[in-house]
């Protein structure tokens, strides 16, 4: 059990420098869709969303509709991940014990 547990903050660890941005498609509450732009991790931080918005939109631009942020002790995380829920939302393990989640959601503006 502690090996296995080593190992996985060893791979996590390692992880942290190949981490990118990711986007998700979502639909509004107007229907409309959106995206849900996801930089969680200690190795990255909003800047790195913003980029990401910036590539899912391009020139047109975007709204930025929310932004979360939040930081998931490391035993709420690992909870989650025995769970066999979807780990699309959680970030990395970082120095403190802790997992760093963050979020923006954006909807493109219409082309002019």
């Amino acid at each position: 059990m502690i090996r296995t547990f080593g190992i996985f903050i060893i791979v996590t660890a390692l992880l942290q420098g190949c981490a990118t941005p990711s986007s998700r498609d979502i639909f509004l509450a107007d229907g409309t869709r959106g995206y849900n732009i996801n930089c969680s991790g200690s190795g990255m931080n909003y800047s790195n969303c913003l980029e990401k918005a910036g590539e899912v939109c391009g020139a047109r631009g975007y709204y930025l509709l929310d932004q979360q942020g939040n930081i998931v002790p490391f035993s709420a995380a690992i909870r989650e991940f025995s769970a066999g829920s979807s780990t699309g939302s959680i970030g990395f393990l970082t120095q403190s014990g802790s997992v760093v989640v963050r979020n923006l959601f954006i909807k493109c503006k219409q082309e002019q």
